[in-house]
């Protein structure tokens, strides 16, 4: 560990450390400075208390947050309405027919009618899969059988898949899978060479649907189409066993085993969901790609009173504390407004606006669903069956979605705050002892070097910083941490402002000691330490409020560093960068997390789904209530399904196939918004932090990127995983000791004092056991798998050298 607590040894036999206390202020030899420097301490705290900055949501905040809420839910309420499957239909079909004609006219058609444009494009671009449409079933629905003929990546992979094995992918009238092949009638549209074959396998496919997703020319606008995303994706796992098996067996044994491919098969012909006009006769409405892109419109219009309360609170936000930089900053011109630190303003990434958003779309939701279920019940007129139908038809899903999203965002924000004001108490000094592996060591001019860097990197950044108070805070933090270095070396006869060095003498010796050592790697050590500090942090682990805020922007190591000397060059601080962001998510296990969180939300959603499916028969006599009392048995779960459904079929409802369908959904959708919320939340509570876990990562950074990677140094990396191994085994001795030890509380050394205001090197502080030891399982988690990783790539270079 090279920051924190650093060896240093001026000749052989002498060696001494500096140390970072926790002070809040240590006044430098010159007594001038010192009192200089406490003079601006409370200059900075006296503007703070006189003018303090909003960084967390206030009263006002919240009051105009929670009224923009009630504003645009009565918006989304009076002027959006209810979700429509007819204008979604509508508006679905009519910019359908437009890209029809559009995809014909580019191809040469110059004529103006729809059918037209579906017979030219019919006749220009003949589709290898046509030639297979008796073995899926023919008619109607041979674009949903057959998987090429999906408007979705799915069914462009299909038809590439056509073009290079002559094979259709599909399933059969039963649902089952199936692979046949092209006949030869067909043969002509398959290409010949690889470029032929992509070429004809994308072009052909997407002209083709062209010519079928607006129906036939026979039946222009209104005819079947071919199945959109969503319901492609059900299709193909509709193929899956469990979704046959689904049901309980008495109700498989009375409706049939291929009840769920029906209500598939029925969604895509439009007879599911089919209702009768005025003069009786039955209108289908087919669930196809045009209502899919019509019901992206309807979300599109349910976002806009969403939008509409971000921008509302954002705008406030931005213009409150813009109004209240330029009274504390006594702003009098447009060319002072450079004084304005835009992080302070800007309405993005603070917890402030974190909080704002979740009061404000919490209350919308709040009064959309007031809205909801009031006109439900007004439409309804007491029938469960059709509250439930008009209740979910009124919900706005975009604003619940983005409450969810405010939610896990502010919970986020609370987190890092948490994270963040961390006090350095004894299971933080404990975590800190465990992290010092060892393994990673620069000589002492070498850590020289690295302070001056760090140093410059400081100046550097106060110098481009424009907003005069940030600047001055910059300034004390920087002094503070001169004294603390200063602290350290007084002892030995030295000074800070001897042992740092200027950019240009610091970048001489980095060149001169590089070019002594051309065969070692510490330069690359060095570059990632400096690359990873973070300037003004708390100096000993307390949370300092005057430090809170800043924020070192300035891009030195990229363009100032690897121009300033010729040994790590951009590119090489670039690669460091991107491999330990790989050694991180190795270390966290960040891409398990993620898989996690994904198969949690489908698992969720599909679960829910399979749930409702299965017990919809149980679900729905609950939901008809009385309206079939005195009912029992196969009768009483036919009456139930129909009632959800709006009533039989005969009457204008949507039948038992509707009722299940309901109930399904409403599972679904119950379950995606349950599974993300929830995965999303984990994700974030779970997110590795800790000494041990950013000193592992930048370990297994510097192994692999620099020492096997660049040097291919097998034998020093073998070192460092002996080390690492003993380091595993002591941890594991000490964690079953703690497991075995009945005492409630142990004692440990740490650095810095209980109270921050000095360092008391050799005081102790109490840790309770248990704490020792979750503390020491986690860091035990991290340090195995950096381990496992290490060798991993130890054994992969070893044999590349071997080769």
């Amino acid at each position: 560990m090279v920051q924190g607590s650093i060896a240093l040894q001026e000749c052989p036999g002498y060696t001494f450390s500096v140390e970072f206390p926790g002070t809040k202020f240590l006044p430098s030899p010159d007594d001038e400075v010192g009192s200089s420097a406490s003079e601006k301490e409370e200059l900075l705290d006296g503007e703070t208390r006189l003018e303090p900055k909003l960084s967390k949501a206030d009263k006002i905040d919240c009051v105009v947050a929670a009224a923009s809420g009630v504003m645009t839910g009565l918006i989304d309420s009076f002027f959006v309405g209810e979700f429509s499957i007819e204008r979604a239909s509508q508006w679905g079909a009519g910019k359908t027919n437009e890209f029809v004609l559009a995809m014909a006219k580019l191809s040469g058609y110059e004529g103006g009618t729809l059918a037209g444009a579906i017979k030219h494009l019919e006749d220009s671009f003949g589709f290898a899969a046509d030639g297979n449409t008796a073995d899926f079933g023919g008619g109607y629905q041979h674009h949903l059988r057959d998987f090429s003929h999906h408007f979705s990546l799915g069914g462009l992979i299909c038809s590439i898949f056509t073009q290079f094995t002559g094979k259709v992918i599909g399933t059969d009238t039963a649902g089952n899978l199936i692979v046949v092949r092209v006949p030869k009638s067909h043969l002509k549209y398959l290409g010949e060479s690889f470029s032929e074959k992509i070429v004809m396998g994308t072009v052909l496919w997407v002209m083709h649907i062209a010519s079928d997703v607006a129906g036939s020319r026979c039946n222009p606008g209104s005819g079947t189409g071919v199945p959109g995303p969503i319901l492609s994706l059900v299709k193909a796992f509709s193929a899956l066993p469990i979704f046959k098996d689904a049901r309980p067996a008495p109700i498989r044994a009375k409706e049939g085993d291929l009840f769920f491919r029906e209500l598939i098969s029925k969604l895509f012909n439009g007879t599911l969901f089919a209702k009768r006009n005025e003069n009786g006769k039955i209108v289908p409405v087919r669930f196809d790609f045009r209502l899919e892109l019509g019901i992206v419109h309807e979300l599109g219009r349910q976002s806009i009173p969403v939008m509409l309360n971000q921008c509302f609170i954002r705008s406030f936000y931005f213009i409150r504390r813009f109004t209240i930089e330029i009274k504390r900053l006594k702003i009098k011109g447009f060319v002072e407004l450079e004084k304005i630190d835009p992080m302070a303003v800007l309405p993005f990434r603070n917890r402030a606006i974190a909080r704002m958003s979740t009061i404000s779309t919490g209350v919308f939701s709040s009064v959309d669903m007031a809205d909801a279920v009031a006109r439900a019940a007004i439409a309804s007129r007491g029938s469960r069956g059709r509250f439930l139908s008009e209740f979910v038809v009124r919900v706005n899903f975009v604003g619940i979605g983005t409450f969810a999203v405010a939610c896990v965002l502010d919970v986020h924000s609370i987190l890092k705050e948490k994270r963040d004001s961390r006090d350095s108490s004894a299971a933080w000094e404990y975590e800190r002892g465990l992290s010092e592996f060892g393994c990673l060591e620069l000589e002492p001019n070498h850590v020289r070097i690295l302070q001056s860097l760090q140093h410059t990197i400081v100046v550097h950044d106060i110098a481009d910083t424009k907003q005069l108070r940030k600047k001055e805070s910059k300034r004390l933090w920087l002094e503070e941490w001169e004294s603390a270095i200063d602290l350290g070396l007084r002892e030995k006869g030295l000074t800070a402002s001897t042992y740092l060095m200027d950019p240009c003498e610091m970048y001489a010796l980095f060149e001169k000691k590089a070019k002594d050592d051309s065969c070692r790697p510490w330069p690359f050590l060095l570059a990632l330490e400096a690359d990873l500090f973070v300037p003004y942090q708390p100096l000993g682990g307390k949370p300092d409020k005057r430090f809170k805020d800043l924020e070192c922007s300035t891009g030195y190591m990229t363009e100032v560093f690897t121009a300033m000397q010729s040994v790590v060059s951009k590119e090489d601080l670039k690669g460091l960068r991107k491999s330990l962001k790989k050694a991180e998510g190795a270390i966290d296990a960040k891409i398990a997390k993620n898989v996690a969180a994904f198969v949690g939300t489908g698992v969720f959603a599909g679960a829910a789904t399979v749930a409702a499916f299965v017990f919809a028969p149980y679900i729905a006599p609950f939901i008809a209530g009385k309206a079939v009392a005195g009912l029992s048995g196969a009768a009483l779960t036919s009456a139930s399904l129909a009632f959800v459904g709006g009533g039989s079929l005969a009457a204008g409802g949507l039948g038992m196939a509707g009722g299940t369908a309901i109930i399904a959904g409403g599972g679904a959708l119950i379950g995606a918004l349950g599974g993300t919320g929830a995965s999303r939340a984990i994700v974030s509570l779970t997110d590795a932090d800790g000494f041990v876990y950013w000193e592992a990562s930048k370990l297994l950074c510097y192994c692999r990127s620099v020492l096997l990677g660049r040097f291919g140094d097998v034998d020093s990396a073998r070192k460092i995983q002996i080390s690492l191994n003993e380091r595993v085994i002591e941890m594991e001795t000490t964690l079953e000791s703690l497991k075995r030890d009945d005492g409630e509380t142990c004692l440990i050394e740490c650095s810095t004092s209980d109270d921050g205001e000095s360092a008391l090197v050799g005081s102790t502080l109490e840790i309770d056991t248990k704490k020792q030891a979750k503390v020491l399982a986690r860091s035990l988690k991290y340090l195995k798998r950096c381990n496992e990783e290490l060798a991993k790539a130890i054994t992969r270079t070893a044999r590349k050298q071997e080769v």
